[in-house]
């Protein structure tokens, strides 16, 4: 088991590196070509290399979280796995749909590209909470979340660029968080879980001490055969 979570956490870390390094790449090749506090990382699809690395970078945080979701899982935590898992499927259409220009009208690709932004988003600090680890970063991320979409929806959009890095930061660092504390760490109820299923044959424990009291059990819980 220790070494099906190393290589998942090796492989997450993978992925992740990966995409960070694109998305600054992109950052830094498009650097005098647009307005960086106006322009979010995704309407670098229209401008220079953005056209071919911009979705890889997305589909490359993706994979990371969907890899991420299966250590979630190992852990016993199933609904945060989930929900890192549909912030994993979230990026990855985000890869598929993109996002048209600031400047022209919203498109249906480009509605398709939001509302997935906003579900990838949002349910990966959810998860963050479920887990109850890390609490701060997962607060940090839902409100750096809330304030990107207030500049689409009071007219912001100068500063919207600047509000979606802020909060792509927090989700990366969530992720790493993820990866290297809570995700991957046993939590109470599966490790008794666990315990109680590997250890006896029956489900129930006071079954388990019914049956040995009736058929008599060695010091170790083991039936004396012929006693």
């Amino acid at each position: 088991m220790n070494d099906i979570r190393g290589l998942i956490r090796l492989s997450a870390f993978a992925w992740l590196a990966a995409g960070l390094v694109i998305a600054v790449y992109v950052e830094i090749v498009n650097a005098g070509a647009v307005d960086p506090l106006a322009t979010t990382f995704s309407e670098y699809v229209h401008v220079g290399q953005g056209t071919r690395l911009v979705g890889v970078a997305m589909l490359a945080v993706g994979f990371g979280a969907l890899t991420i979701a299966g250590g979630v899982r190992l852990s016993g935590a199933v609904w945060a796995a989930r929900l890192v898992a549909l912030s994993g499927v979230a990026l990855c259409v985000l890869a598929v749909f993109p996002q048209e220009p600031m400047d022209q009208p919203l498109t249906w690709h480009g509605a398709i590209h939001r509302h997935a932004a906003l579900v990838a988003f949002a349910a990966l600090p959810l998860a963050g909470l479920v887990l109850g680890t890390p609490r701060r970063l997962s607060y940090a991320a839902l409100a750096a979340l809330v304030v990107f979409v207030a500049t689409f929806l009071v007219d912001a959009r100068a500063v919207s660029g600047l509000a979606e890095r802020i909060l792509l930061i927090l989700e990366l660092a969530l992720l790493v968080a993820l990866t290297r504390r809570g995700g991957f760490a046993m939590q109470p109820r599966a490790t008794l879980s666990f315990a109680a299923r590997t250890s006896f044959p029956c489900s129930d424990l006071a079954r388990q001490r019914r049956t040995c009291g009736r058929s008599g059990c060695g010091d170790r819980g083991e039936p004396r055969f012929g006693a």
